[in-house]
């Protein structure tokens, strides 16, 4: 095809859902990152938006939060009609009041916090995975990638057993509200808002009553400004991180299965050679981030590169295309479990870099550690299918069928 048979970049449309659901469309992101890095959106519901699509701007935007606000329209692409719920979440806050903020919640992430947490993680682990001997074939989604992220969040939050399951049902269903066969209607989404927020309100008051020492009780006990949380504070933040924690990982987890069964070299190297498992992690989050985009507002008139962003634009970061940018990654439509450096972008970075990815990195090595000393001759049993989102990452469903070592 010569460049004058492409189609004008105007018809390119990272809105559709349906497009993302195929898989990330690397041919238009590569395109955009080359002949319009800074490129204006059009967009059916809304006025518009600049796509970010080089990794040096995404880094750009992300640590200017004075420039590029949470606060001011949201996270996402479309405002949400509760904004002003959406900042008394750490994800809408800009500083000072996201730091003073993430200072209290940081301390139940801080590597020697993840450290206690290993052994017992190691332990759930083994028995999720374990659980995959008395079959030889499972839908992997569910039957293990869904399990253990909800298990570690609901371990530090202090959520009963008996309750995990259930909340992460409800947390699919608000965050994957784009897709009709998770979400089929708006009031099925309202619907497990309103639920979480009653079980985390219900929460609060057991932990106040008795106190266990969880995350939740830190987050209770805790001041911002000489004033503790409000309930409402505490409830929106237990809902974003039994939301957020589960689904990321969840999805990294159930891509990761996936892009080493498309490169079975890389996976008989990580079984031949366990010690390339860090490299491996963060390899299959630059080959899958969790995340397509997270959307920044211009607070003030500003420029981007050579591109001049007025106030109150809205920007999308396209973790798809920086994680793939040459002028960073040699040959980076290549999947290399030894990249080394690998400055990948999927958990953000500045302001608002994921306060779990200490937690997702030791869920994904202990998880691909046990998958390779349990199971081999891993097969599709069909086509994974992705979830109907130009947000998450997601896979819904991924068949598969093994052998027992």
């Amino acid at each position: 095809m010569t460049t004058t048979d492409l189609p004008d970049l105007s018809d390119i449309d990272l809105t559709d859902a349906s497009v993302w659901e195929q898989a990330a469309p690397h041919h238009w992101l590569d395109r955009l990152r080359t002949e319009s890095p800074v490129h204006w959106h059009e967009e059916s519901d809304g006025p518009g938006f600049w796509t970010i699509t080089r990794h040096e701007h995404v880094r750009r935007v992300s640590t200017s939060p004075l420039e590029f606000s949470n606060w001011v329209g949201g996270p996402t692409r479309l405002e949400p009609e509760s904004m002003d719920q959406v900042r008394m979440i750490i994800i809408g806050m800009d500083p000072p009041e996201h730091r003073a903020f993430r200072n209290i919640v940081a301390k139940a992430f801080t590597p020697k916090m993840i450290g206690q947490l290993e052994e017992s993680l190691r332990a759930e682990t083994a028995r999720v995975v374990g659980a995959l001997r008395d079959r030889n074939s499972c839908d992997f989604v569910t039957d293990v990638a869904a399990l253990i992220p909800m298990w570690s969040i609901s371990e530090l939050m202090g959520v009963p057993e008996s309750d995990r399951f259930r909340l992460y049902e409800l947390s699919h269903a608000l965050i994957d509200d784009q897709d009709p066969e998770v979400a089929p209607t708006a009031e099925t989404s309202m619907n497990a808002s309103v639920e979480i927020f009653g079980y985390a309100n219900e929460m609060a008051a057991r932990e106040r009553a008795n106190p266990t020492g969880s995350l939740t009780s830190m987050l209770l006990e805790a001041e911002v400004d000489g004033q503790k949380l409000t309930d409402m504070e505490y409830t929106l933040f237990f809902m974003f991180l039994i939301v957020a924690g589960n689904e990321t990982t969840r999805t990294a987890s159930s891509h990761g299965l996936h892009t080493l069964l498309q490169h079975p070299d890389a996976w008989a190297r990580l079984a031949d050679d366990p010690s390339l498992m860090p490299g491996a992690v963060e390899e299959i989050l630059r080959w899958e981030p969790p995340i397509h985009h997270f959307r920044r507002t211009a607070t003030a008139d500003t420029t981007i590169g050579d591109q001049a962003i007025a106030e109150g634009d809205k920007v999308l970061m396209w973790y798809a295309g920086s994680n793939r940018d040459p002028a960073v990654f040699d040959d980076p439509h290549t999947f290399r479990i030894d990249r080394s450096p690998n400055p990948q972008q999927s958990f953000g970075i500045g302001e608002h870099f994921c306060l779990g990815a200490n937690l997702a990195r030791l869920s994904l090595r202990l998880l691909f550690t046990e998958l390779l000393g349990t199971i081999e001759n891993v097969e599709l049993e069909a086509p994974p299918r992705r979830l109907h989102s130009n947000l998450i990452n997601g896979i819904k469903e991924m068949q598969i069928r093994y052998d027992v070592r």
